[in-house]
């Protein structure tokens, strides 16, 4: 019972003190999506001024 005190059991290398943000996890969740849409413009931009 010891090992679950600290933490959530299970949680692996999960460093986040209780009640903080995961930051990576928000930064994945919002920014991958905006480098997706931002590569497909970039794409439909060049495809527009080379053809």
């Amino acid at each position: 019972m010891s090992a679950t005190q600290s933490g959530t059991a299970g949680a692996g290398d999960a460093e986040t003190p209780h009640g903080r943000t995961r930051w990576g996890v928000v930064t994945a969740i919002l920014g991958l999506p905006a480098l997706a849409v931002g590569v497909f413009l970039l794409m439909m931009a060049v495809w527009v001024l080379v053809s």
